[in-house]
């Protein structure tokens, strides 16, 4: 089942914040010069807000600070980081997308990378797969693919009027389900 009719099922998911790995998106396909192409990520917010029906304030598109030496459109992705319509992050993008993903009980991460090099600093293997929403494009079209099933995931309410409120997790609670893990924690 691709995402977007959990949303008509599900609308309350469009309330939770969505972090957009934007270096993924770009590098997901490229022009005939072999560069990412910026309006892939223009694509991709437009569907989200206009197809979809996310709140532009509910999306954060993260990009690594390399990715302006590398981009088909270096000025424009420097206007778009300028405008905070992209958020340029002080190292890697990975880093920072999981580091906010875990500061909420619940919320999206859209990208086909599967993070595994941060698998062991992450609360469980269950954590990442129940976030992560892949993408693909063909010609202008966007498809979401999260494979989940939203109903299943126990922090999440059944429908928007149940009474069960979403509560944030804490500093504590992540550190003690990583605690039992290999590695250290070193997102930031």
């Amino acid at each position: 089942m691709t995402l977007e009719p959990c949303f008509a099922d599900l609308p309350y998911l469009l309330e939770f914040p969505v972090y957009i790995d934007v270096n993924n998106v770009v590098y997901s396909r490229f022009n005939k010069y072999g560069e990412p192409i910026l309006s892939d990520i223009l694509l991709l917010l437009d569907y989200l807000i206009n197809e979809i029906g996310f709140p532009k304030e509910n999306l954060y598109p993260i990009c690594d600070p390399s990715l302006k030496h590398y981009i088909d459109k270096p000025h424009e992705l420097g206007a778009l980081i300028k405008e905070g319509a992209i958020l340029e992050a002080p190292k890697v993008a990975d880093e920072m997308i999981l580091g906010f993903a875990l500061k909420h009980n619940f919320c999206f991460i859209i990208s086909n990378d599967k993070f595994r090099e941060y698998t062991d600093q992450l609360p469980n293997k269950k954590w990442i797969q129940e976030r992560r929403v892949s993408f693909m494009f063909i010609e202008d079209v966007v498809c979401l693919s999260p494979n989940i099933d939203y109903s299943k995931i126990d922090l999440l309410p059944l429908n928007e009027n149940s009474p069960e409120k979403i509560n944030q997790l804490t500093t504590l609670d992540v550190l003690n389900n990583i605690s039992e893990t290999k590695g250290e924690l070193n997102l930031f």
